[in-house]
Order: structure tokens, then sequence, then C-alpha cells
């Protein structure tokens, strides 16, 4: 009996001449999907008919989804993210749901770090005068004592907090789950709520998952609360943030700047009025991104479609 399985995790998929190795002794018909991010509903509904296993991406693997994918056993999805799957129709249709958890802890969190760094010493926007012509000293500033609110105390953003410790900063914490006294103190994290954060941070980076509580976190009434024109990182998630009501905080000066990997609506596209901020860096959802941790999470989504499907 051969299995059918639908590639459509961009990281992987870019890679597959390499990793097609992989499949060589498995009884596999293996369908390959391109794509620049991730697959919608109406492309996912011309595929998942007969289909056993799909190594996906940020696919939109609704209910609809996986009706359609009459025959489908496993999902292992590539890197940690699964807000874009319905687990409870997974449940109901006793589909296999894998992830790899913890996989860009390092990756990320130095993303976090390197955008602050860039933004405060405006290293890019040095680097852009000098290719102009333009020969220019830009003032920046250090972290020391600074104010940095973390929100999402899981793997990534205690390591941010802990990359932070010989920056002498102050760092504020905050999490729907209880976070041990331990952990806290080792990583010299004062737990706030997020009003406190809101109001007392120069940098706010967010590293929460999404959910429910999580969802435009970052909206418009944040005008009232934030008090002292933070930057604002998001190496999370892009729905996190209200794309909208971010533009309206840069546009009325309510915030500093803002640093993001992920957005709303991806891919951004030219019309986002995002781009056209010059207190605004931004990278492509990338992250993830380096080069070691690219090739573990490669190796264990393939184990994980392999144990979904012996299952």
């Amino acid at each position: 009996m051969k299995f059918n399985i639908l590639i459509t995790a961009f990281p992987f998929v870019n890679e597959y001449k390499r990793l097609r190795k992989l499949f060589i002794n498995s009884n596999f018909n293996i369908k390959v999907v391109k794509t620049t991010q991730s697959l919608k509903e109406k492309d996912l509904l011309k595929l998942v008919e007969n289909i056993d296993g799909i190594l996906c991406g940020d696919d939109e693997i609704n209910e609809k989804v996986l009706k359609k994918a009459n025959k489908l056993k496993v999902l292992s999805k590539w890197g940690t993210g699964i807000d874009s799957i319905d687990l409870e129709a997974c449940k109901k249709l006793n589909i296999k749901v894998y992830n790899t958890p913890g996989a860009f802890t390092e990756s990320v969190a130095t993303q976090a770090l390197a955008l602050i760094l860039n933004f405060n010493r405006k290293i890019l926007q040095n680097h852009n005068n000098i290719q102009k012509g333009i020969w220019n000293k830009l003032e920046g500033l250090t972290l020391v004592k600074k104010n940095i609110g973390i929100i999402g105390l899981g793997n990534i953003g205690l390591r941010i907090a802990e990359l932070l410790v010989p920056f002498n900063s102050k760092v504020f914490g905050n999490d729907i789950k209880k976070i041990s006294k331990k952990k806290l103190k080792k990583f010299k994290i004062s737990f706030k709520s997020k009003n406190f954060i809101y109001q007392k941070s120069d940098i706010i980076i967010l590293a929460t998952d999404l959910n429910d509580t999580t969802k435009h976190l970052i909206n418009s009434k944040l005008s009232k609360l934030i008090k002292k024109k933070p930057l604002i990182i998001n190496i999370a998630r892009g729905p996190i943030i209200e794309e909208k009501a971010l533009i309206f905080l840069l546009q009325k000066k309510i915030i500093k700047g803002a640093c993001l990997d992920v957005f709303e609506y991806e891919p951004l596209t030219k019309k986002s009025k995002l781009i056209k901020f010059n207190n605004v860096i931004l990278t492509s959802h990338n992250a993830f991104n380096t080069k070691d941790e690219v090739n573990k999470v490669h190796l264990n989504t393939y184990k994980n479609l392999i144990i979904g499907l012996k299952k």
C-alpha cells in the first residue's frame, strides 16, 4: 500500500531537492506544492482529497479542508506554531497532529535582540545613508537601565530575557501561564501585568502564542495606556498586532517605532503603509531561519510524518 503525501511547508519545499533522499526507501507518492508563505483554504481544497499525510506550514487547515481530506491520517507541522490548524476538528476526525516544540528558540530570540540593537543604534539607517554618500553621525541608545517588557514567557521569551541580562536592562514579563519563581529569578524578570508593561516599558517584545487571548493584543485602545513611546518588537505571530492600529500608533507618534518579522496579512504587499515609515524595520517572517535549527526541524518533521502514518 502506498501513502499519498502532500508537502506544502515552504522551507521544506525550498530544499526538497536535497531532502528528497529521505523518502527514497519509503512507499510514498509525493506531491510538492510551492508557495511563498502558506496556502489558503481554496488552494488546499483542490489538493487534499485522497491524501494520507501532509507536511504542512502555516496553511489554513480548517474544518472544511479537513473534511475534504477524506483519507488524512496525520498533519506534520513544520515548526512550532499550530494556530493555523483546527485542532478540534482534527480530534473529531481522528487526525494526528505533530510539531516541533521549542524548535527555533535560539534563532528567534537572537533575531529579537538584533532588531532592538539595529533600531536603537540606527545601524540600517546609517548604512543606507553611507550608500547615498551621506557621512553623518546618528545618535543612538544603549539598553542600560531601559525597561523592557516581554509578553509571553515560553522558551523564546525566557531566552530573550537571558540574552538581555548582560545589558543591565530592567526586564518585565507577563504570561497567562504561571511561571515559577525560580525561572523568574534565574532570568532576572519582574512579573507584571500587561497594563504595567504597556505603561512602563521603553521596549515591548511580543513572544506569545496566537490564541483567543492574544489576537489583536496590540490595538488602538493602547493609545490611552502607553506612556513612554515604546519600541514594539513582534517576532511571534502577525495577528497579535492589529495592523490598522499599529499604523495609527505610528502616525500619531504614540510609539517610537516597530520592528516586525511577522504581519497580520502575509506576505506584506507593496501597498502596505508600514513600508513607508522610516522608524519601522521589516523582515520577511524569517526569524526562524538559521541553518542549524532549520535542518533539525526538517528531520524532525519528516520523522513525525512517518510516526503518524505508522500509528
